[in-house]
């Protein structure tokens, strides 16, 4: 605070010396209003501080990720589920998980849960995950 205080009234000296110096005409108004925004800008320094921004804002954490890797993985199991459902006339439940590392979403695992299939089924439904381009599938029929 004493460095503010000292090099406030450092710039308002100057400021007033400088006026007193410089001849009457247009380049003493041009002067004296730079030395005026000069003052101007020493005198709202602190002010700024207030407005600064946090590190982890800088870096572009503008949102919360875990929230939107459970939205994402929802929203992708519920068109997995639509999908293989579609393609394959069964029923299943699908888990997607998505994680968000190195400002990317990735989906870091498949599950599909199959309540009426067989080895075939689950083979096919294996293979068609893999040429859609998942990884870590985990494919399987639920036990009655």
């Amino acid at each position: 605070m004493q460095t503010y205080l000292l090099s406030a009234a450092g710039v308002i000296f100057l400021s007033v010396i400088v006026s007193l110096l410089i001849p009457e005409g247009r380049l003493n108004k041009t002067i004296t209003f730079v030395m005026r925004l000069i003052c101007i800008f020493v005198l709202v320094q602190p002010v700024t501080g207030i407005f600064k921004i946090p590190s982890d804002v800088a870096k572009g954490e503008f949102f919360d990720s875990v929230f939107v890797c459970e939205e994402y993985s929802r929203h992708q199991s519920t068109q997995l589920d639509a999908l293989l459902s579609e393609k394959f006339c069964t029923d299943c439940l699908c888990n997607v998980e998505v994680t968000y590392t190195d400002s990317q979403f990735k989906v870091e695992s498949v599950e599909v849960c199959l309540f009426d299939g067989d080895k075939n089924l689950i083979e096919r439904i294996q293979a068609y995950l893999e040429e859609l381009g998942y990884i870590n599938i985990s494919v399987y029929a639920e036990s009655s």
